[in-house]
């Protein structure tokens, strides 16, 4: 079916036919968009590459005729229209993609504009109706940089939707030229809803991304996606809540302890906030401070590395032992654990919780953070 009269396409050249296998899933970056190509009985489906859950590779997940499963948390999506099966309800629906192959070059060619036209379950094009603009605009207020490490946090100012704390956006930076990984990443937002600005934190790496993001000045405009993502507090205060952080993994827990004095949640909360050395603790002086005027908020900071004279707190991983001295019987029973930091300790805490504590999946919640 030809594309309807009075449509303007921008279609723009994504892959090759040979690129794509009979029940295969590529991810492409167009205009700094992830978008996952999907073969289906020989034709082609374009959508976004990123779950609406918590962020999952869609193209490192299964593809079951039309039905691709995430590979993080399972959810399932439609190739032809991006739609979120209804057994699934934990993610939401994505953007589906127009898509044309030039049958003498077998070149894919995919229009990435939200609002042109998408492919629907008979496999013609047909236009969808028109979508808003799916970014914000914002102006970066100020860059700090962690002394002796790595890490920056960047502040942003401007008009940005609510979002809920412990959330994620995803940060397309333009002119950036031969990074394998594209020219967009995600990061948690780590400023709580109620201070008005906008804040992320990352390791600055020699990727273009990364060097591109460390030289952005004063006054930069960037666009932020709209928040995504299901890492927020749980609604029954009752129930305690212990973070088990690592690393720069501590990002969305920022937004938590933040958030909870703000709205005055009579939310008990204990953090357990694992780095290699004291200099790689990201918002001590804030959580300490915090920590002070906040009776329902402890933290407990552990090293792994030789911290020196000194130093108060743990110096081993987080391990069963820890949480047994440092929390209650009646708190490991009743507290909803979240977990955030590199796979390894995202593994590691899973297999304590779930093998030596005995504590249920749904007392589990689980970020990987991949804004590295």
């Amino acid at each position: 079916m030809p594309p309807q009269e009075g449509t303007t396409l921008s279609f723009q050249r994504a892959a090759n036919k040979k690129d794509l296998k009979e029940g295969g899933l590529v991810r492409v970056e167009l205009e700094g968009k992830p978008i996952v190509l999907a073969m289906v009985q020989g034709k082609v489906f374009a959508m976004d590459a990123v779950c609406s859950h918590e962020g999952g590779p869609l193209e490192d997940g299964s593809l079951e005729g039309y039905e691709l499963k995430c590979p993080w948390h399972y959810a399932l999506f439609d190739v032809r229209n991006a739609k979120v099966s209804d057994q699934t309800v934990w993610a939401t629906d994505l953007h589906s993609y127009a898509v044309k192959v030039d049958d003498a070059s077998g070149d894919i060619l995919v229009n990435p504009a939200p609002g042109a036209l998408e492919t629907s379950k008979d496999g013609s094009l047909r236009e969808t109706k028109s979508r808003p603009d799916s970014y914000s605009h914002l102006t970066l207020r100020k860059i700090n940089r962690l002394e002796g490490t790595d890490i920056s946090t960047f502040e942003f100012e401007g008009d940005y939707p609510d979002y809920k704390a412990g959330q994620f956006a995803f940060f397309p930076l333009d002119n950036v030229e031969n990074d394998g990984k594209g020219p967009v990443r995600h990061f948690s937002l780590a400023s709580s809803p109620t201070e008005g600005v906008v804040i992320m934190s990352t390791r600055i790496r020699d990727s273009p991304y990364k060097q591109k993001l460390s030289s952005l000045e004063q006054g930069a405009k960037v666009r932020v996606s709209m928040p995504q993502g299901n890492f927020v507090l749980h609604e029954d205060y009752s129930k305690p809540a212990v973070f088990l952080s690592g690393g720069i993994g501590v990002t969305p827990f920022r937004s938590m302890v933040k958030y909870a004095p703000d709205k005055q949640l009579q939310l008990r909360i204990t953090m357990f906030d694992s780095n290699r050395s004291t200099q790689n603790i990201l918002y001590k002086d804030e959580f300490d401070l915090w920590a002070a005027q906040n009776k329902n908020l402890k933290i407990i900071y552990t090293v792994t590395e030789d911290p020196g004279a000194g130093w108060s707190g743990e110096r081993s991983r987080i391990d069963r032992t820890m949480l047994e001295t440092k929390l209650s019987k009646d708190e490991i029973s009743n507290a909803v654990f979240y977990i955030c930091g590199p796979p390894g300790m995202l593994n590691a805490m899973q297999e304590l919780l779930r093998n030596e504590l005995r504590t249920p999946a749904e007392r589990i919640r689980v970020e990987e953070f991949t804004g590295y």
